[in-house]
């Protein structure tokens, strides 16, 4: 329907516009990659809990996904940033970088992620059925997407970071092994 062609160009749009942002803030066309990859991570969630709560995927769900879309790649910028800063800032190599970068933004990802959910569950908790209104799609495709996108983003965001990064990273290592020493004069 033309309805729905609309929301897939919105939902397009979206993607590239986010594309275009992070790309400009990592200065790099692979680390966006990785934080874009966290869209259809959260869509996991989203048709997991629309197929057990046997709740319908209406307009007002599509519209929920294109918001969940913004809301979601927060948390893998939040992270891929860190571990930017902390490979620049502190020399980190690239899996030291990754691993410490992740586990220190454990906590504060589960934090906005729970209250997220936790603010979203009036939408659909005092609801007789799972089609009761028009809020419970919206709540629904919310909900989902932000579960199974903060568990993706703890554990395989990290995994493509280092996946897009190590031909870098061989590349910085090589050269600095390569450069002539520094003589003491």
């Amino acid at each position: 329907s033309d309805e729905r062609s609309q929301i897939y160009i919105v939902l397009g749009l979206s993607l590239v516009l986010i594309f275009m942002v992070t790309a400009a803030l990592f200065e790099s066309l692979k680390q966006p990659i990785s934080v874009l990859l966290t869209v259809p991570m959260a869509l996991v969630g989203v048709f997991l809990i629309f197929f057990y709560t046997g709740a319908t995927f209406t307009r007002e769900a599509y519209i929920g996904v294109i918001m969940m879309g913004g809301i979601v790649v927060n948390n893998a910028i939040l992270l891929v940033d860190h571990v930017n800063q902390l490979r620049r800032r502190a020399g980190l190599d690239l899996m030291e970088a990754t691993v410490r970068g992740t586990l220190e933004r454990v906590r504060p990802i589960l934090m906005t992620s729970t209250t997220t959910v936790l603010g979203l569950l009036p939408l659909v908790i005092f609801s007789d059925t799972a089609n009761a209104n028009i809020w419970n799609a919206l709540g629904y495709a919310l909900i989902g997407g932000l579960l199974s996108s903060t568990v993706f983003v703890l554990t395989v965001t990290p995994a493509l970071y280092v996946l897009f990064e190590r031909g870098a990273e061989r590349r910085r290592v090589r050269a600095a092994q390569l450069a002539p020493a520094p003589v003491a004069g």
